[in-house]
């Protein structure tokens, strides 16, 4: 089986001999955007997590869209990921958009979604193709589409990515049919590519696909407010911009992600409060035994950059030395006895090198 990079670049080939008009373009640049001052600096191999989501896509009634054809926006992102270049596809189709979608004077506005991430970003390399195209609503055409569709909802990619890459070849499948039927037609499709080696600056931004020749939008009166796309003279002054489809996509940076709950190591976390909650010597040695193999798990995550290992660990230490101080205290007790488990403190100086790792298991209380 070819691997998913390889399998979206023949899809991309054939997307790329389907006539469409140029589109216009562009990223918005900083001052043009009400919260460019915060958006971060340029991303940082193993330093941060990157997202990318669709802010907003416009879709105009002249289309006859949910009439005579149904919108398909179809996202790959490419980057490095657990020592490979991998690719995430996503699909934003019809349900989605009727779902949530929001019906304005002059089209349809469907808002917020995350196509990507959150990743680690582990340097090199990253690419990102987005397509907006139309499904004319034959039978045939809107059931294909509704099953990829459904199989990219029924796929997670923003926890544990290693699972997500092992099935996404189902739904790139799906597409390569779609864009194979005659009844598919793309509008407009980008592909950027981010390469620091080669000097390419790749930081947090807000970009711009619009389904109208570059000739005929004035850039300079493009600004980005609230996530949305607005035109004029002014950021304050500015209105939404309706004149053409569009797509409104940004690249954001964090270096936290608060979802480790969901993430393949968890339950193993889970196990060593268990054990460390209960007052007996072996249950204690049982959970630092569980502790040092969390540990390594952790370290060796493909999902989580260093400084959060870091942290989780500490955090993880002083957690379970704490459920156990509590269970031990609680097991002492007599009639007589004053005990505050708030004023039991642990050590959460634990370093990150493998080399520490066995301080876990020499933990005392």
């Amino acid at each position: 089986m070819s691997s998913l990079v390889e399998h979206f670049q023949n899809i991309w080939s054939r997307i790329q001999q389907t006539p469409t008009q140029s589109p216009m373009r562009s990223s918005i640049s900083r001052d043009r955007v009400d919260i460019g001052g915060t958006m971060g600096d340029a991303f940082q191999r193993d330093g941060h997590y990157f997202q990318v989501r669709i802010n907003e896509m416009f879709l105009a009634n002249s289309r006859e869209w949910f009439s005579q054809y149904d919108p398909l926006v179809f996202v790959v992102t490419e980057f490095t990921y657990n020592k490979k270049v991998e690719a995430v596809p996503f699909i934003v189709g019809p349900s989605l958009l009727e779902k949530h979608g929001q019906q304005a004077p002059a089209g349809m506005i469907f808002s917020n979604t995350k196509v990507a991430g959150l990743y680690p970003y582990k340097g090199g390399q990253l690419a990102l193709s987005i397509i907006l195209g139309r499904v004319r609503r034959s039978n045939y055409a809107k059931q294909v589409l509704k099953l990829v569709e459904s199989t990219a909802s029924a796929l997670d990619f923003s926890t544990a990515l290693s699972t997500y890459v092992k099935v996404a070849n189902v739904l790139l499948d799906g597409v390569e049919s779609l864009f194979g039927l005659g009844d598919t037609q793309t509008l407009v499709g980008l592909r950027k590519e981010f390469d620091p080696s080669a000097g390419d600056q790749f930081k947090p931004n807000f970009f711009v696909l619009i389904d109208k020749p570059e000739s005929e939008v004035d850039t300079s009166q493009l600004w980005v407010r609230d996530n949305q796309l607005v035109y004029g003279s002014s950021l304050s002054t500015a209105k939404p911009y309706r004149d053409a489809d569009y797509v409104l996509y940004s690249i954001v940076q964090t270096t936290e992600r608060q979802d480790e709950t969901a993430l393949p190591f968890y339950p193993l976390f889970e196990q060593v409060k268990e054990a460390a909650a209960k007052p007996d010597p072996e249950s204690w040695k049982r959970a630092k035994a569980n502790m040092l193999t969390l540990y390594q798990n952790l370290v060796l995550s493909p999902d989580l950059i260093p400084g959060q290992v870091r942290n989780l660990v500490n955090n993880y230490v002083q957690e379970m030395r704490y459920l156990h101080a509590t269970a031990v205290g609680l097991g002492s007790l007599s009639g007589d006895d004053g005990f505050d488990i708030g004023a039991i403190e642990g050590d959460t100086n634990i370093e990150s090198s493998l080399s520490k790792a066995t301080e876990i298991l020499d933990l005392k209380l």
